[in-house]
């Protein structure tokens, strides 16, 4: 895919190609594959870095380490030549006489078929350079791709033959998805890692790729891993919700995928401690799915860089790891309200790109998000195509509270035989899972205390004690209802 896009642009008009990816090394060896696949007669390659200026077979060229001076050179060339740029981003600012360079750049090499690829770890481009590059964002290496790498690394390691002989494909299926997400470089590192000193191929060895993947992820500063501790269902009613994600239960499987049928996601909202969150790590529990969380609030501290970037970054690494879930908490916390994309300014632009890759993605990466004030984001957000479905969750039925506190008691190693859960179940009505959770929990601790066993008298003066939120909030509550009463789909069968 990688390399039909560069034959394409390398066959095309386009002389100045911009490339986003942190990984020149790979970068490189890609376009020197496209140029071997494209021309019968062999090109000049060129490289440029401040450090080294223009380079030639490995031979400085005089002169030419400013990027002006460089490009200048690169124009008088007359024979078959590509240049791979390096280190653009660090010179563009404030530099007129390069931007200009750039533009003449792009006028004269139409001409021919010259070409100059410009790599950068972001996007760093004034607004009216824009129309003179064609910008290409790298993917992180595919499934096929970390294949090849995970073979490179067996033949390298000490014992090859041994480790080769106990790959099965289940196991080799299983190592190559644990790395996918990793650069080329990572994926590299963390098979030698997990092969040093070892003879065979285990279930240990897919486990040590998985921990050094969920650490690398982590240090994006976006991205976490979520481990997922609600069983598949564990969690009470929903049975709408439950049933239309049983339908979608075939969604990541390979027929889906040639059938167009790769689910995009849903949103939830709804009552906060109704599970909203839970529900969404059930889901990929359910579905067998890695889950991804996407901290919002990172995306705009600074620290993972840019808001853009980091949104991008975060896009690109989910969908290295698809097929998975990824979970985005309180959406409208991080997403451009009426007000903010008004404004423009970074929330609108991550918004647009949110919107986009939305609308556009192919990657079977289910977007689980969820939500408490639905009425403030965007209408663009909510419309069909983003999301395919929109799920109130509301405050918890009769029989819904019922197999809440039956799951809750059970953890809790509180048999609910025991109890008439059809009182208990009916004298909680307004309260919200979490809320009855909490009174499972404070009945447990005072039988503790008393050192006895809990009855349905404690854990019922437990339950009743609880001001419910539905009372503290309750004209809030009535207007989240009044909103999601003809727009969205009930999770519950009469939730509303």
């Amino acid at each position: 895919m990688i390399l039909s896009k560069m034959q394409s642009l390398l066959s095309g008009r386009t002389s100045l190609i911009y490339l986003v990816s942190e990984e020149e090394e790979r970068v490189e060896r890609l376009i020197l594959a496209a140029v071997d696949k494209t021309f019968s007669e062999k090109p000049k390659f060129f490289r440029w870095s401040c450090l080294h200026g223009l380079t030639l077979a490995g031979k400085a060229v005089d002169n030419t380490r400013d990027p002006v001076a460089a490009m200048s050179g690169f124009l008088r060339i007359k024979e078959p030549a590509v240049l791979i740029f390096k280190d653009l981003h660090l010179f563009l600012n404030g530099n007129p006489q390069l931007m200009r360079q750039l533009k003449d750049s792009a006028r004269i090499l139409r001409a021919g078929k010259n070409k100059i690829f410009f790599v950068s770890p972001r996007r760093n481009l004034p607004d009216e350079l824009l129309s003179v590059f064609k910008i290409m964002d790298i993917p992180l290496p595919r499934y096929e791709e970390i294949s090849s790498i995970l073979d490179r690394c067996i033949a390298e390691t000490a014992n090859g033959d041994s480790v080769r002989e106990s790959l099965t494909l289940d196991l080799k299926e299983k190592l190559v998805r644990a790395a996918l997400g990793f650069t080329g470089t990572e994926a590299m590192d963390a098979f030698h890692n997990a092969l040093l000193n070892t003879k065979r191929v285990t279930g240990q060895t897919v486990e040590a790729v998985l921990e050094e993947k969920q650490a690398l992820v982590e240090q994006s500063g976006v991205l976490e891993f979520v481990s997922q501790r609600a069983g598949s269902w564990e969690i009470g009613g929903l049975v709408n919700l439950k049933k239309w994600l049983k339908e979608r239960g075939r969604a990541f499987s390979p027929q889906a995928a040639r059938e167009g049928l790769t689910p995009k996601g849903i949103l939830v909202m709804g009552v906060s401690g109704c599970g909203k969150s839970l529900c969404i790590k059930a889901i990929a529990n359910y579905w067998k799915l890695p889950l991804l969380r996407l901290d919002m609030g990172r995306i705009y501290d600074g620290l993972a860089g840019p808001p853009e970037e980091a949104m991008r970054k975060a896009i690109k690494t989910s969908e290295a790891l698809a097929p998975c879930v990824l979970w985005i908490d309180e959406i409208e916390a991080g997403i451009a309200n009426q007000k903010q994309k008004a404004g423009g300014g970074a929330e609108a632009r991550v918004l647009a790109l949110f919107l986009t890759w939305m609308q556009e993605k192919t990657a079977a990466v289910f977007v689980g998000a969820t939500a408490n004030e639905v009425e403030v984001l965007p209408p663009e957000i909510l419309r069909k195509g983003r999301f395919d479905e929109l799920f109130y969750m509301g405050l918890p039925l009769k029989e819904e509270r019922k197999q809440i506190l039956t799951i809750h008691m059970r953890k809790r190693r509180v048999d609910p035989s025991k109890f008439d859960m059809d009182y208990l179940a009916a004298s909680t009505e307004g309260l919200n899972g979490a809320e009855i959770e909490q009174g499972v929990i404070s009945a447990v601790y005072e039988s503790s205390s008393n050192k006895t066993e809990v009855t349905e008298h404690i854990l019922a003066n437990a339950l009743r004690n609880i001001v419910p939120l539905s009372r503290t909030m309750r004209e809030r509550i009535e207007k989240i209802e009044a909103w999601a009463r003809d727009r969205a789909m009930k999770a519950s069968l009469e939730t509303i």
